[in-house]
């Protein structure tokens, strides 16, 4: 699908794609029954509202030429309708919830890598250089203590 956006149109759906998912994470954990996997779901809703201010901040330090700059990029459309709508098992493990979580990371470093592989000037490749380089951080630091979680 094709898009044509402003970068703070991106930004801006990026930072609700994180208060989105801090807020999934919240509600399933409240509906789990496994300690663990509740523990899990509480540290990733934390993850993904401290995400949300982590890129609300960098917008902040981003110049308004660079967020009105308009781009045409190509992407498949990240559909995260399923997941929000699934009922999902109180009774998952903490490796189903990894992999829900691993899903949602990858539609966004997806979206980023479409945006990145488009004639763009180099200071907005810069800026979604950053954000992209700035989520894979994060996907490994939530892996990691992800499965510290599960090793519990």
């Amino acid at each position: 699908m094709t898009q044509v956006q402003t970068a703070k149109d991106v930004i801006e759906q990026t930072k609700f794609f994180h208060k989105k998912l801090g807020d999934f994470y919240d509600n399933l954990s409240d509906k789990v029954e496994k300690e663990r996997v509740k523990i899990l779901l509480d540290y990733m809703s934390r993850h993904h509202d401290n995400l949300a201010a982590i890129v609300d901040e960098y917008e902040e330090g981003i110049s308004e030429h660079i967020l009105d700059t308009w781009f045409m990029f190509a992407n498949k459309k990240c559909d995260l309708n399923p997941f929000f709508d699934a009922t999902l098992d109180p009774g998952m493990s903490t490796q189903e919830v990894i992999k829900i979580a691993v899903d949602f990371d990858q539609c966004l470093l997806d979206t980023y890598e479409g945006i990145l592989q488009n004639e763009i000037s180099d200071d907005v490749r810069e800026v979604f250089q950053g954000l992209l380089e700035m989520e894979q951080s994060e996907k490994i630091k939530l892996a990691k203590n992800a499965l510290k979680i599960d090793s519990m």
